[in-house]
């Protein structure tokens, strides 16, 4: 099994940086993907080191698509497109989701500012693949006032996901509540990560029963 660490570490190409911390979160969450067929989306291609380890990471089959506001973040590779233009902005985006196949994983490693990160989702998600998985990093800026951060701020990343958390259970709801994230699956929070899995919509939930007969579904909602 390929390990992202490993490969960072011998990466000698582009430049790239990422905090240490999040390449066994990679590990844990991406590596269902490796040697598979999809399209991963990044958002910050800074000088284009990533976009060449998560080829390297996933295999010939991958379709590695960057966004940068840069026009020097710009190069053409094998498996790589990048997209130059403003990740808020919802006509560019939408462009470039009609060229591209509905993208398996997401990761929002852009401008890091509260209102583009919220805006960026909203735009997105409702793209993401079922089963994928949408990245937002560097999330430490939720508490910083330069990004629009702050513990008590409105715009905080951190604390407006973690309402979202009920969306996983939105199937039970007994009372009425207004789902923020449909076919959210899973929600989890990491040091400076927020990691977003989206579920099948044709979801079904299986309640199984086991005797001496042997196993059986009694309902399915």
């Amino acid at each position: 099994m390929k390990n992202f660490e490993h490969l960072f570490q011998q990466h000698q190409s582009r430049f790239s940086s990422k905090w240490q911390h999040y390449f066994a979160v990679y590990d844990r969450f991406f590596s269902r993907f490796i040697n598979q067929k999809f399209t991963l989306l990044e958002i910050g291609v800074s000088l284009g080191g990533s976009l060449q380890l998560w080829k390297k990471y996933f295999g010939s089959h991958v379709s590695v698509i960057g966004i940068d506001n840069n026009s020097q973040s710009y190069f053409e590779e094998s498996q790589i497109q990048i997209f130059i233009g403003d990740q808020t902005d919802k006509k560019f985006l939408e462009n470039v989701l009609n060229t591209i196949s509905n993208p398996a994983i997401i990761i929002d490693d852009g401008s890091h500012i509260q209102s583009h990160i919220l805006k960026t989702f909203e735009i997105l998600y409702p793209a993401l693949s079922d089963n994928g998985i949408y990245v937002i990093e560097d999330c430490h800026t939720a508490y910083w006032p330069r990004f629009e951060g702050g513990v008590n701020s409105h715009l905080n990343v951190v604390d407006i996901f973690s309402r979202s958390a009920h969306d996983v259970n939105s199937k039970w709801y007994n009372v009425p509540k207004t789902v923020r994230i449909p076919q959210l699956d899973s929600i989890s929070f990491h040091d400076s990560m927020i990691i977003l899995e989206k579920r099948q919509k044709d979801y079904k939930r299986n309640m199984v029963e086991v005797d001496r007969s042997g196993p059986r579904i009694r309902d399915t909602i």
